[in-house]
Parts: structure tokens; C-alpha cells; sequence
């Protein structure tokens, strides 16, 4: 499955499984948020996590501000809507139809 985020007018194609880590073991979970922290310099994406592990993420990510590991800044959590589709299937030709037919920039060159 693909999953895209619409930021700014541009798609963004996002890993297809949260980022958390348990035990070693990666979680297989659809991602629910995308997070990112707001300073004065912009806004960067961290991360896509499920609803499962968005506290223990939320509060990972404060205490790596507290020692000054990451950028300070608001931690936002943005939600995803799953759409599943099976037009979609990130090749060239979609996203020709996302940048000329219907004016959406991609993160992606097209070849």
C-alpha cells in the first residue's frame, strides 16, 4: 500500500509502517501521525508513528529536547487518513497526473 501526505500543496510518500521500535522488534502498524517540531527556522519531519506509540514517542521527544538532542521547538502530530486505492500505485505516470493535471507538487522528479 502507498501512503501519501498532502503538506503544503506537495505529496510527500510516507514509510508504510510506524517508526517505534519495541523490544527490538519494529512496529508493523500503519503509521496514524506524521510529527514534526516547529522552531523559528521552519518545520521538520521527524517521524509517522501509530496511535499505539504516539505518547511514548511524544514523550521521547521532549526529553531529547530537554538535553538538547533534536531542534526546540512545538512537537506536532498530524493526522493521516488512510485511503485505500488501488489507482494509485506510485509509477512515473501518477505522479504526472499529480504535478500537470491537477497542479500538486511531489517531493519525487519525474523521469
Amino acid at each position: 500500500m502507498l501512503y501519501c501526505f498532502v503538506c503544503n500543496s506537495k505529496v510527500v510518500l510516507l514509510p508504510e509502517r510506524c517508526c517505534a521500535k519495541v523490544g527490538g522488534q519494529e512496529c508493523m502498524l500503519a503509521p496514524s501521525h506524521v510529527v514534526s517540531v516547529k522552531s523559528q527556522e521552519g518545520e521538520y519531519m521527524l517521524a509517522v508513528v501509530c496511535d499505539d506509540h504516539k505518547s511514548g514517542l511524544e514523550a521521547r521527544l521532549i526529553a531529547m529536547q530537554k538535553e538538547n538532542k533534536m531542534p526546540q521547538g512545538t512537537i506536532c502530530f498530524q493526522s493521516v487518513k488512510a485511503v485505500v486505492t488501488d489507482c494509485v500505485m506510485g509509477i512515473n505516470e501518477d505522479y504526472i497526473e499529480l504535478e500537470s493535471k491537477r497542479g500538486v507538487e511531489s517531493d519525487r522528479k519525474i523521469v
